[in-house]
């Protein structure tokens, strides 16, 4: 061949030339070979190292997240000795507050308290739970054992009240750790199992610590059963409890996690295939084991025998097997032909050399300009990982620039306490065997703020393959991570409404199934979701007309897509008994087809029965407010706004004619009505009741009495009201028999004149007005002279005569103030008030002795004369009591009557 600036076609080559070329590509190839089978078996010995490094690390992660709630648990048990060794449900609630569940033991759900009870105790047992404040307890899922283990300490009770009361001993797997808890003493650890606190049904676990009553340490199986008190435990969903296990080594290794069932198989729980995590169907089917570089370890935690099968990825065991050798092998062969060939080809390949460089130049440009202008943060690393190169975008996200980058490791700059290590040794790993990887990252800038970086990581390497270093990008998703928690917590915030709502949320499907029911409305119906979801309908739980009704309203609901306040009586599979108000709409595909409903039940029951008890109370109200013996009126501003027919019967009106009328056509006139409502409004806006009795007006002007009882009517939106209601009752009749009663008691039968009880309350009255006032009274005491021979010539009847003749004279002869009173037989008494003194009473009294004198005509026609004696006291000279004043007037008349004196003398 012939080097030239180009290609001139075959030259004759000497055959020296070709030996020379044929002996180089014979020892390059043979030196390739050997190189290749070295290269090959360092690098199997390397990736099975690193392998064995990396299930170390995934089997001490999961030893430590399946036994970290252990301590938590311990925790519990002292706190319970401290107790004395009894939990109330506050002070279990207390403790588990004060633990941060999430993070100190990710995935557990919660703590909770188990005893053993012998089915024989059963009843005496709850009766027991419900006595110390625990109402709706109820023992549930129950199975045939002769001893259960019943779950009656939970918390947080919101998140785990569907295992509350759960006999735990039911389950074979959950008995056979329980059990073994309790004949070891140990922690323990169930097999696989689904927890009731899981929605999405995945696999659990039960862990265990038993608890023996205070004082003792049984140190045999015998003696542990005997003594226990009960057992802490936490259920964990592996779900959350392995969250992240497989992304530190996903870059790397395939790999299934297994645990051991009560059978001997081995029940999946992880799987993860070319660095993606499998659902929880597929890890069953996942052929790990059938890899070239598969590898099985077993190892136990708290009793429970765990399987970790690992193999290197497709692209891992590429990197780390197939392309080691097989790229030295032919970079080996390549290289021999090329030596074999340099004679031909130097010149030529000198200026190809050349026109490649001046091209790698131009597309290193372009690059460099690329990662001089990129928003994100791009640096290059040596093959030790020190920064040699970074871009203007580095320095703005990180504030770094650099020279302060220059020469540093990354985690020197922008790591903080809150990096994750595990995702950082994870990154090292990969790096070390020169594997890229990507990972999402919390790092923190120069001015100490923590950012969220996704970061990609590439290896550099030259053209024989040697790595030269490692590009690495970063971009700023710190806004991303913030809405995605923003939005995780918002899931996670609806999702504890959906549950925790104070009403029952449920889906049905086209056939009145439920596909989907919270859980308050799982417990109003004493089932779990596994019995309820695609099994039973609401209706199952109503009464025969509730049924009744839904099937009407059912095939309605799924026409018109909306039903409202539909009430049902419903009733629990625990015999509970609710009334219900439901309503719901319903949900479309887009081609006009029922989906599902959004249901929604209330209890009512309270409603329901508040309300039967209104209508009870109308009725009661209403047959009180017709009533025949009581008038009713209601009325705004004193007119009538209302009233019932015995206010019109009892006031002479027409139905309806008093509707609107005022309250003045009821009253005897005018200044009645005012002074009425002066009275009375006031003491009705103070919120008091205001009665009187009152003559009021008939419509024919007939006067009535009225018992009337007001009060105002207050509502919720006025502080006053002015609106009244009035109670009015006829007391006419009972009005007039108390006059006649008033009169017999206080008034003389024959005269009319007041009696001895009449006359004592007036002389008092009489005595308390002269001291307030300083003024004095008389009181003169009259005997007639002659009566006694009236009624023997005469007979009794002329006397009675004679007696209302004398009452009548001396009722006329007085003032209204004064008063006269006969205190029986032929005795009377006259009060002179007020101001009568000694010289004013002696006119006065003689005047009434001159009338008495004059001669008076029976019916008979018959005359016949009467005097009288009289003797005057005076207030206060001749007493200062009632009896001091009439013994004086007493003693005055009877002086008189001895002298036959007949005018008014004091003595």
């Amino acid at each position: 061949m012939r080097i030239g600036d180009a290609y001139t076609g075959p030259e004759m080559a000497s055959p020296t030339a070709w030996v020379a070329a044929a002996a180089v590509l014979s020892i390059g190839l043979a030196l390739t070979a050997g190189a290749v089978i070295w290269q090959q078996r360092q690098a199997s010995s390397e990736a099975r190292l690193l392998q064995e490094r990396q299930v170390e690390r995934l089997q001490a992660d999961v030893i430590k997240r399946l036994t970290l709630p252990v301590y938590g648990l311990k925790g519990a048990r002292g706190t319970l000795a401290a107790l004395d060794g009894r939990f109330s449900r506050a002070a279990f609630e207390a403790y588990v507050e004060s633990r941060d569940l999430p993070r100190e033991f990710p995935g557990v759900h919660g703590f909770g308290f188990i005893e053993r009870v012998d089915r024989t105790e059963l009843a005496q047992f709850s009766a027991r739970q419900r006595r110390e404040g625990q109402t709706e307890f109820r023992v549930q899922g129950s199975g045939d054992a002769p001893t259960l283990y019943v779950v009656t300490q939970i918390s947080p009770f919101s998140r785990n009240f569907a295992a509350w009361g759960q006999d735990e001993g039911a389950d074979p797997a959950r008995r056979q750790a329980i059990e073994q808890a309790i004949d070891t003493g140990e922690p323990t650890l169930s097999s696989p199992v689904r927890l009731a606190q899981d929605p999405l049904k995945g696999p659990g676990f039960l862990l265990l610590v038993p608890v023996y009553r205070p004082g003792h340490d049984p140190d045999t199986p015998q003696h542990r059963r005997a003594s226990l008190q009960g057992l802490l435990y936490a259920p964990l969903l592996a779900n959350e409890l392995l969250h992240g296990v497989a992304e530190q080594s996903s870059a790397l290794l395939d790999l299934r996690l297994s645990a051991r069932m009560p059978d001997g198989n081995f029940a999946p729980l992880l799987a993860s295939r070319n660095g993606q995590v499998l659902p929880s169907a597929a890890a069953a089917d996942d052929p790990v084991v059938d890899a070239p570089t598969a590898e099985a370890t077993l190892f136990t935690v708290s009793g429970r025998e765990f399987r970790l099968e690992t193999a290197l990825t497709h692209a891992a065991a590429v990197q780390l097997l197939g392309l080691s050798g097989v790229g030295l092998g032919l970079g080996g062969a390549l290289l021999s032909l090329l030596l074999a060939a340099t004679v031909y080809l130097l010149a030529a390949g000198r200026a190809r050399a050349e026109q490649m460089a001046r091209s790698m130049t131009a597309d290193l440009a372009r690059l460099a300009t690329v990662a001089s202008h990129t928003t994100n943060a791009v640096m290059i690393t040596d093959p030790e990982r020190r920064i040699v190169w970074v871009n203007a975008g580095f320095t703005r996200m990180t504030g770094y620039t650099a020279a302060e980058a220059h020469q540093r490791l990354p985690g020197e700059l922008l790591h903080s306490e809150l990096t994750d290590a595990d995702t950082v040794h994870g990154m090292r790993e990969a790096m070390e065997v020169g594997l890229g990887c990507d990972v999402e990252l919390m790092q923190r800038a120069k001015d100490g703020r923590d950012y969220w970086a996704d970061i990609e990581i590439q290896p550099l390497s030259a053209a024989d393959g040697e790595l030269n270093g490692f590009v690495v990008i970063q971009s700023d998703i710190t806004a991303r991570k913030q809405l995605q928690a923003q939005a995780d917590e918002a899931r996670q915030s609806l999702q504890d409404l959906y549950d925790n709502a104070p009403c029952a949320y449920y889906a049905l499907d086209s056939d009145g199934r439920f596909l989907q029911i919270n859980a308050l409305g799982l417990k109003w119906l004493g089932c779990t979701a596994g019995e309820l979801i695609g099994q039973a309908s609401p209706r199952d739980f109503f009464s025969a007309e509730g049924r009744a009704l839904f099937d009407e309203a059912f095939p309605r609901f799924k026409r018109e897509g909306r039903v409202k306040g539909l009430e049902f009586d419903l009733t629990g599979r625990d015999g509970r008994h609710r009334r219900v108000s439901l309503s719901a709409t319903a949900l479309y595909g887009a081609d006009g087809r029922y989906l599902r409903s959004r249901s929604v039940m209330f209890d009512i029951t309270e409603t329901h029965r508040i309300r039967q008890q209104l209508h009870e109370l109308t009725q009661d109200q209403k047959a009180m407010l017709e009533s025949d013996l009581v008038g009713i009126a209601k009325m705004h501003d004193r007119h009538i706004t209302w009233r019932n027919q015995a206010l019109e019967r009892m006031f002479g009106y027409a139905a309806g004619e008093l509707l609107g009328k005022t309250a003045l056509q009821l009253h005897v006139d005018a200044a009645t009505y005012e002074a009425l409502g002066a009275l009375a409004l006031p003491q009705m806006h103070a919120g008091g009741r205001f009665r009187t009795q009152l003559q009021m007006r008939r419509k024919d002007g007939t006067l009535i009495w009225v018992d009337l009882t007001g009060v105002e009517l207050t509502t919720a939106t006025q502080q006053h009201a002015i609106e009244t209601m009035w109670m009015m009752v006829d007391i006419t009749q009972s009005k007039a028999h108390e006059a006649r009663l008033e009169q017999a008691a206080l008034h003389d039968a024959l005269t009319g004149l007041p009696n001895r009880l009449l006359l004592a309350d007036r002389l008092r009255q009489a005595i308390h007005g002269a001291e307030r006032s300083g003024h004095v009274f008389a009181l003169a005491y009259l005997d007639l002279n002659g009566f006694k021979q009236v009624n023997d010539h005469h007979g009794h009847d002329a006397g009675d005569e004679v007696l209302k003749a004398v009452g009548a004279r001396l009722q006329a002869g007085l003032r209204a103030t004064d008063t006269v009173a006969r205190l029986g037989g032929d005795e009377f008494v006259v009060l002179l008030t007020p101001a009568q003194g000694p010289a004013e009473a002696e006119p006065v009294l003689n005047r009434l002795l001159d009338a008495l004198i004059q001669p008076i005509t029976l019916s008979s026609g018959v005359q016949v004369a009467v005097g009288s004696s009289l003797g005057l006291a005076h207030f206060p000279t001749d007493g200062r009591s009632p009896d001091g004043l009439m013994r004086h007037a007493d003693e005055a008349m009877y002086a008189n009557k001895r002298a036959a004196r007949s005018r008014a003398l004091a003595r």
